[in-house]
């Protein structure tokens, strides 16, 4: 994770991989992002650094190409099992790193024309831990579940249909993870219609409670929130994020958790967030609220909400945004390492262009205006005055 590992590392590193099962690669990697102290839990682009470490060039003599795309099925793990695999943790954790990114060579093979936009990729991890992977499925195609059913339709989406049986046993959940270079729309089992960024996370009830609808969101979602009544009450709707609250009652609005803030732009209707500093505030239309994690303060702004939700119509669009934003959705979107040479910090960018344009002239694009230059190896692009 320090992009450093030293070669007497890097050789017991491929001897102990070789001698694991990909069930048991996973669970290190899950408990590793769990308890180690550099990761605090949370980091967004966990599965985009597995695989990044997994098809290292370096290891690769390990195994058979194409072996290492990990498939994750349904585990039960039993305490002895856990036990060996923290002592195997305690044993690996200094040494599971990548070289500097700016120094590693990579294959004359791997060229821009490998860089590709991305498109519906997604999967959904079920209640009893199966995961569905939704660009497999066929359109149009209906799994039947304990009580409802994931109905995924014509154009792609994924909705959610709810029995009686499931409606009296109460709430389970599931978890739809979009990776780098992945999107996804679902509509919820309440009529909630959620557009997925890449590189995003939400956790949902199959069936939410009479009294209140809530969710966890990690990256970035743009929701359609569906009105709902009990006893002539709105049945509020909640969006958690791991240090913010948002309360809505029938609204549209984006929320983008990526990186070092939290912001939150309504784009219809109203909507309260709380902090875990105990401020509150309540936005009205075509206002933002940009939340900082490290010093804990709020700034509310009005925006023009067409910049923020482009995205989920297939643009990229900046108004006044730095090269370093406009790189990082870059790299979400398109599944590439980018890697800033010099101090861009007074460089911004605006302008829109398609997401599904290929990556070359999106490039050419951003150097238009002068102020920056590109060079592409490989999958890593340098970005430079």
């Amino acid at each position: 994770m320090d992009n450093s590992i030293s070669e007497d590392n890097l050789i017991l590193l491929k001897n102990i991989l070789e001698q694991k099962t990909d069930e048991d690669l996973l669970w290190i990697w899950d408990i590793l992002m769990e308890s180690s102290p550099d990761t605090k839990g949370y980091v967004p682009d966990a599965e985009h650094l597995f695989q990044r470490i997994i098809l290292d060039e370096r290891l690769q003599s390990n195994f058979s190409k194409g072996t290492k795309k990990i498939k994750i099925i349904r585990r039960l793990v039993t305490l002895v099992a856990a036990a060996c695999i923290l002592v195997f943790l305690k044993f690996t954790i200094d040494f599971i790193n990548r070289p500097d990114p700016t120094e590693a060579k990579l294959s004359a093979a791997d060229t821009i024309s490998t860089i590709k936009p991305g498109g519906n990729k997604a999967r959904i991890v079920l209640a009893d831990g199966t995961q569905l992977d939704l660009e497999a499925l066929k359109n149009d195609t209906i799994i039947q579940l304990e009580g409802y059913s994931v109905h995924k339709t014509a154009d792609g989406s994924i909705t959610y249909l709810v029995t009686g049986e499931q409606r009296v046993k109460g709430s389970l959940y599931n978890t739809i993870i979009t990776p780098r270079g992945g999107e996804y729309n679902l509509t919820l089992s309440d009529g909630t219609k959620v557009a997925m960024n890449a590189s995003s996370t939400l956790r949902y009830p199959i069936n939410f409670r009479e009294d209140i609808r809530r969710v966890e969101l990690k990256g970035e979602a743009y929701f359609d929130v569906s009105k709902q009544y009990r006893d002539d009450k709105r049945i509020p709707f909640i969006v958690e994020t791991d240090q913010q609250t948002l309360e809505v009652l029938g609204t549209s609005f984006n929320v983008n958790s990526y990186g070092k803030t939290i912001e939150t732009t309504l784009v219809e209707g109203s909507v309260k967030i709380s902090f875990d500093n105990g401020q509150s505030h309540v936005l009205v239309p075509n206002q933002q609220a940009v939340y900082r994690r490290e010093s804990k303060s709020t700034a509310i702004t009005t925006v023009d909400p067409f910049y923020v939700t482009a995205w989920k119509n297939g643009s990229f669009a900046f108004e006044d945004a730095s090269i370093n934003e406009v790189m990082e959705s870059v790299a979400r979107w398109y599944d590439v390492d980018v890697v800033l040479k010099d101090d861009l910090k007074d460089k911004q960018f605006s302008g829109m262009i398609s997401r599904f344009e290929d990556i070359d002239k999106l490039l050419k694009t951003v150097e238009l205006t002068g102020a920056v230059r590109f060079e592409v190896n490989g999958r890593r692009i340098l970005v430079m005055k």
